[in-house]
């Protein structure tokens, strides 16, 4: 860089936007997040860092959000609380931090960047590590599971994946060419899901494909215009036809028959017992429960050995009662489960209240995403934990869509 006579840079300059600036530093942290890899707190750690100093910085900002969303934050306060009582103090004093430092992350991130951005941010992100797994799966790694550790957090990973290139496939405000890498990168994401053999993910894909075509179609640009609601209503009409002239004949359960094909049971792979196990527990520390880390302690408990043992779990694996509502109400009790409860149907209220009303492509994405993370937390323990992508896109789009109508609003009432 260069200076002229009078003092004013010239030549090349790098300028940055705060937008892009955000853009970047969200694109890594949900990289960060996505997969887990040697030395990867290296960057956790810096990037958290970064984020605390940024909703401080950017408190002001922020603010008009929180009033609005300030349930969201009850939970983890209700975690921090906890600590005063939980048997592993120190880990719920960590899991109430890590939780709270996530939840205020959505708060900043809602606020700074359009949905749109989000969700090309989400797409930046798993698309890099989609096209990673896919060359090591087939190279030297396994093919269900690639550079995961599990099949089921590469099935899950990859509905992520997917649903944010659908979305953007479909999305007319998308430059072309990330219209044509979604492209590619969903089928990426269609292969992998299958290849992991996890009945979830290919449940979820085909799932979530019909919802994204079908908002793509029927909530685009808002539902409330006449021709819109007539065609919801006749598709309704057509289902539910449909619905009571085929299942009256069927011979078989379908539910059975469809867990039969990806080799599970009635009882979802013995997940009906372990939540049998989980009512026990409930029953013992109903209000308060035990605190975050406080009941998978194998050493400590003879119900947790008795647990392992019949799901044969060695004595270092990391096991959960695959619900995160009856996972919740173990460790934060009936009084923090109805908090968790009451923070997401205000997130899922907004954030359909958004999609009917604007009908925006991003907001549809978001609106699908959250679908997908409810169905899956009755049959997974990982809502409302620090850190986890997941769930993270489903926070942050239940409050963009707030952030959006809170400027929708503003506007309105600045023409009148």
């Amino acid at each position: 860089m260069y200076a002229s006579h009078d003092g004013r840079p010239t030549g090349l300059q790098l300028r940055i936007t705060p937008q892009r600036r955000d853009f970047i530093v969200l694109s890594l942290w949900f990289g960060v997040t996505f997969v887990q890899f040697p030395g990867d707190q290296l960057l956790l750690y810096p990037l958290a860092a970064y984020y605390a100093l940024t909703i401080w910085r950017d408190q002001r900002a922020i603010l008009p959000l929180v009033s609005r969303g300030w349930i969201v934050l009850v939970f983890p306060l209700w975690c921090l609380l906890s600590v005063a009582w939980a048997v592993e103090p120190v880990e719920a004093l960590k899991h109430a931090v890590y939780l709270s430092l996530t939840m205020l992350i959505c708060f900043q991130v809602a606020s700074s960047l359009t949905p749109r951005q989000i969700m090309q941010s989400v797409l930046l992100a798993t698309g890099v590590i989609g096209v990673i797994n896919i060359l090591y799966a087939f190279g030297p790694g396994e093919i269900d599971r690639g550079i995961f550790t599990q099949k089921n957090t590469m099935g899950k990973n990859m509905v992520v994946l997917w649903i944010a290139a659908l979305a953007t496939c479909l999305d007319p405000g998308a430059p072309r060419i990330w219209r044509l890498v979604a492209a590619g990168l969903a089928g990426i994401a269609a292969v992998m899901a299958v290849l992991s053999d996890s009945a979830t993910a290919v449940l979820l894909v085909l799932a979530s494909s019909m919802i994204l075509l079908t908002g793509a179609v029927i909530l685009r640009g808002g539902l409330f215009r006449a021709s819109r609601l007539a065609t919801a209503f006749f598709l309704l009409a057509a289902l539910a036809g449909t619905a009571m002239v085929v299942l009256p004949t069927l011979t078989a359960d379908p539910v059975a028959v469809v867990l039969d094909r990806f080799g599970k049971d009635t009882t979802l792979t013995g997940r009906t017992v372990l939540w049998d196990y989980a009512e026990d527990q409930i029953a013992e520390h109903p209000v308060l429960g035990v605190g975050a880390g406080g009941f998978w302690r194998y050493q400590a408990s003879p119900l947790v050995r008795k647990i392992y043992f019949d799901f044969y779990k060695a004595p270092g694996d990391v096991f959960n009662f695959h619900n995160s509502y009856y996972e919740i109400a173990i460790h934060q009790g009936l009084v923090g489960l109805a908090l968790a409860v009451m923070g997401t149907l205000w997130a899922v209220v907004i954030l359909t209240r958004a999609t009917v009303r604007l009908g925006t492509m991003p907001l549809i994405y978001f609106f699908t995403h959250m679908l997908v993370v409810l169905v899956r937390s009755f049959t997974e323990a990982d809502f409302l934990r620090p850190f986890v992508i997941f769930h993270i896109i489903f926070w942050i789009g239940a409050l963009a869509a707030c952030h959006g109508m809170m400027r929708r609003d503003v506007a309105s009432a600045r023409e009148t």
